[in-house]
């Protein structure tokens, strides 16, 4: 099984990396999350970082995040382990919609997306041996028209209240969607197969270096 360090101490990132066999190590990460484009713009500007240079609007915020949440985590050479960070946002209606802050919050996102289609984007950072890569995965979801009802029983299970968007696909929130177009798991939180071919793209590089956005620039 392979060792990976996570900078994230969501229970659905570790599970869907065990879920490929990779054993993750949880390391905590000092860096202040953003939570808006305009913010995002003023960090980046402060951080002129090539990896973040492509990146605009909610597509910057969690690319951002993810990145500086494992900058934030790396130490060392961290025994040579690969480093991985991620940032998942729900966004609507030009509208980036994180964890709820209440029961309300989260009845009036649910309320808002009932009905209509929804784009989750995950921030994926990955350093490992002095190099890093930054993407962006995008997945559309569609859900049902939810009633009332629907909206108050699913609340009162808990469920909704540390997930962005107030719901998790990977339980009961499964039956407010109607379609998906993309990674399933990036919805839960860590598109497994972009992780993987980050972590290849990565290991198989034998140049010197650092990989910018899939970009070999030679330093």
């Amino acid at each position: 099984m392979a060792v990976i360090l996570l900078a994230s101490s969501s229970p659905r990132r570790r599970d869907l990396l065990l879920q490929i066999h990779w054993e993750p190590r949880i390391v905590k990460s000092s860096f202040q999350e953003v939570k808006t484009p305009e913010e995002a713009e003023r960090r980046k500007a402060a951080m002129n970082h090539p990896l973040l240079s492509s990146y605009t609007g909610p597509d910057l915020v969690c690319a951002l995040n993810a990145l500086g949440k494992a900058e934030g985590a790396a130490c060392g050479d961290g025994e040579g382990l690969p480093l991985l960070a991620a940032d998942t946002i729900v966004t609507a209606g030009g509208k980036i919609l994180g964890k709820p802050k209440d029961r309300d919050h989260a009845s009036r996102m649910l309320h808002f997306l009932s009905g209509r289609s929804h784009e989750v984007k995950t921030g994926t950072a990955l350093l490992y041996r002095g190099r890093a890569l930054v993407t962006v995965t995008t997945t559309t979801v569609r859900f049902r028209k939810l009633t009332d009802q629907e909206i108050k029983d699913y609340i009162a299970t808990g469920e909704p209240m540390d997930k962005a968007g107030a719901y998790g696909i990977q339980g009961l929130g499964t039956l407010l969607v109607d379609s998906i177009d993309g990674s399933y798991d990036n919805v839960v939180g860590l598109p497994l197969t972009v992780v993987y071919g980050m972590m290849k793209e990565l290991a198989e590089y034998k140049g010197h270096g650092t990989v910018y956005n899939e970009r070999r620039i030679e330093i």
